[in-house]
């Protein structure tokens, strides 16, 4: 059984989608709520499996950061998304913040109930019109410059900018499922580059993954400066 919080502005809304997910066995609706306020309060003591947010919400940007801080574990799923009425930056600023996934206004219900299964499995569900958005917005960013990094005491290896995303988060202790979670991607894609990453570093273990060597050594034996020059006390004349 997967339970969810149900957060949308719209009554009728938010009424139907209430219904549809009763009839469905598998999922159990805790709490249907309009507001933001509303929404953190129910979440504090329930942390659900999923939340649905509507993102006609009012300051919807901001809510999805403190929805995330409140409820962690909690996977935050997008839904009524309008790419036509400026709901654009809202998207990837909720991929930033760690939406698991997206559903477009025009797609049915049942893909929304689809979207909450997909999100309790580790899974990101996302429209193919939000995953355009989404990769026009990572193709708009400027690219890092590569540069090699090294395994402590090891040869150095160059990851890809993606590949130096996940070894950081990897490397904080974050699992596959957060990783993908985090970066909007699917589990299996988080672990294909996670795998490069080890090889490329050449070590056996995720918890080995070290993107940062110690220190460069200033070294203790260098070449010794002059000693203090003699004085020669002037010969008595004879």
């Amino acid at each position: 059984m997967i339970d969810l919080v149900l957060i949308a502005p719209v009554r009728a809304y938010r009424d139907a989608l209430a219904m549809a997910i009763e009839t469905d066995p598998t999922l159990e609706l805790l709490a249907g709520v309009a507001t933001g306020p509303e929404a953190l309060a129910c979440m504090v003591p329930r942390q659900p499996t999923v939340a649905l947010l509507d993102f006609s919400v009012d300051s919807v940007v901001p809510l999805m950061a403190s929805l995330r801080r409140t409820a962690p574990t909690t996977r935050l799923v997008g839904i009524g998304i309008s790419t036509r009425h400026g709901q654009s930056e809202a998207v990837v600023r909720g991929a930033e913040a760690g939406l698991a996934g997206f559903v477009d206004a025009d797609q049915p219900l049942g893909d929304v109930l689809a979207a909450v299964r997909l999100a309790a499995r580790g899974e990101s569900p996302c429209s193919p019109r939000i995953a355009a958005l989404l990769l026009q917005a990572l193709q708009r960013r400027p690219e890092p410059p590569r540069m090699p990094h090294q395994l402590r005491g090891q040869g150095p290896a160059r990851l890809t900018p993606r590949e130096l995303v996940v070894a950081e988060l990897a490397e904080r202790g974050l699992t596959n499922r957060q990783i993908a979670s985090r970066l909007v991607l699917g589990e299996s894609t988080v672990k294909s580059h996670v795998h490069a990453i080890l090889a490329k570093l050449e070590v056996g273990r995720r918890d080995q993954i070290a993107l940062s060597g110690p220190p460069p050594s200033t070294g203790g034996g260098g070449v010794e400066g002059p000693g203090p020059t003699p004085t020669s006390s002037p010969s008595p004349l004879p």
